[in-house]
């Protein structure tokens, strides 16, 4: 089925990573030292004591801020869940950037539709942990939902603050004429980029664009788990229509093999391709060997912010250019712009008839 009710797995409200970190300001260096302690000792424990314990409602060490800050309007008041279990304490909370009441998606695992940005500093320091993550990643999986693609006008079901900055709402995306003719967004042109450096080894897509083939990600490392424009062997489904099985095979190896989830532009609120960053976020909770953990990157809360190694909040296409630039990666690859333009030559309108996947067929 498309939708599900999600695992009802424990939570945490805070968990010794919190306690890990000096309380001093980091350098560069030390903040990947501390990051790189954290992913080898990932093995939470229930820590409201603890977490009392290593950090009091004080000032930290001279030129620094105290862990305990105000909670932004509308957020929870544990710290985890603004930045996900590798927090350090001189991150700023997140800003509220624009206010709502609604909720996100009704009927569904939902949270209110406010909006948040990071800081500056702290999104800049987020983003090197992040590029740590990825280096470190042997089975780096990315989950994306509207939110990558509504720079180009594509709209999305969950934005509905007033005044939003989401791109199609706040008069940034590049909407009218044929959506089979969309361009990617710079986060498509980065994605593409990162899995040619070898960074990302599998794309988990719930968009049904076909944006990532244009700029050049390859179809055999793409599942589009809830089908596609102009494909009639894999046609996009209605919210009570049956996922193709040999996806559903696909999307579960990954469940069990990834080692870091990116999920970015998803309200993670329920669906059955949940199950890739949900299965990540439990294995690191449970402290399994070599897991790096859930990316959360989403301008809205979402119900796995409390269980997320990593939490940033922004804009894809903002936090991705700045991703690219810490791991030196060119966007748009050139060789990935020439395969992407070949594909849109090759299927013009979209048209591409997704192949069943054998079980010969690489994960």
């Amino acid at each position: 089925i498309f939708f599900r009710i999600s695992h009802s797995y424990p939570t945490m409200e805070s968990n010794r990573h919190s306690a890990a970190l000096s309380t001093s300001a980091v350098d560069d260096q030390n903040l990947i030292k501390g990051v790189e302690r954290l992913t080898v000792d990932n093995t939470p424990e229930t820590a409201d004591a603890e977490f009392e314990r290593v950090t009091p409602p004080m000032s930290g060490a001279a030129g620094t801020k105290p862990i305990r800050a105000k909670a932004p309007s509308g957020l929870p008041t544990n710290p985890v869940t603004w930045h996900g279990h590798l927090m350090q304490p001189d991150w700023d909370p997140p800003i509220l950037v624009a206010s709502s009441q609604e909720e996100a998606r009704p009927g569904y695992i939902s949270c209110i539709a406010s909006e948040y940005f990071d800081t500056k500093a702290t999104l800049a320091r987020k983003v090197k942990v992040l590029a740590h993550l990825i280096r470190k990643s042997k089975q780096c999986c990315v989950y994306t939902g509207a939110g990558i693609s509504t720079t180009t006008g594509v709209g999305d079901y969950a934005s509905k603050a007033k005044g939003s900055k989401a791109p199609h709402l706040a008069g940034n995306g590049s909407a009218g004429g044929n959506r089979l003719s969309a361009a990617p967004a710079q986060s498509h042109h980065c994605l593409a980029a990162l899995e040619r450096k070898g960074h990302v080894k599998h794309w988990l897509q719930q968009n049904h664009d076909r944006l990532a083939q244009k700029a050049g990600f390859p179809q055999a490392k793409l599942n589009e788990i809830h089908g596609a424009w102009g494909d009639d062997k894999n046609p996009v489904l209605m919210m009570d229509d049956k996922l193709r099985p040999d996806m559903i095979r696909w999307m579960q190896q990954w469940e069990s093999q990834a080692d870091l989830c990116l999920a970015m532009g998803t309200s993670l609120c329920g669906m059955t391709a949940d199950v890739v960053a949900e299965g990540v976020a439990h294995r690191f909770m449970q402290g399994e060997a070599g897991l790096l953990g859930l990316c959360i990157i989403n301008l809205q809360q979402t119900p796995y912010d409390d269980r997320c190694a990593l939490r940033i909040w922004g804009l894809l296409d903002d936090v991705l250019k700045l991703l690219a630039k810490e791991l030196k990666v060119k966007v748009p690859n050139p060789e990935c712009q020439r395969l992407g333009n070949q594909w849109v030559s090759k299927h013009p309108n979209c048209l591409y008839k997704t192949p069943v996947r054998k079980a010969t067929d690489p994960i």
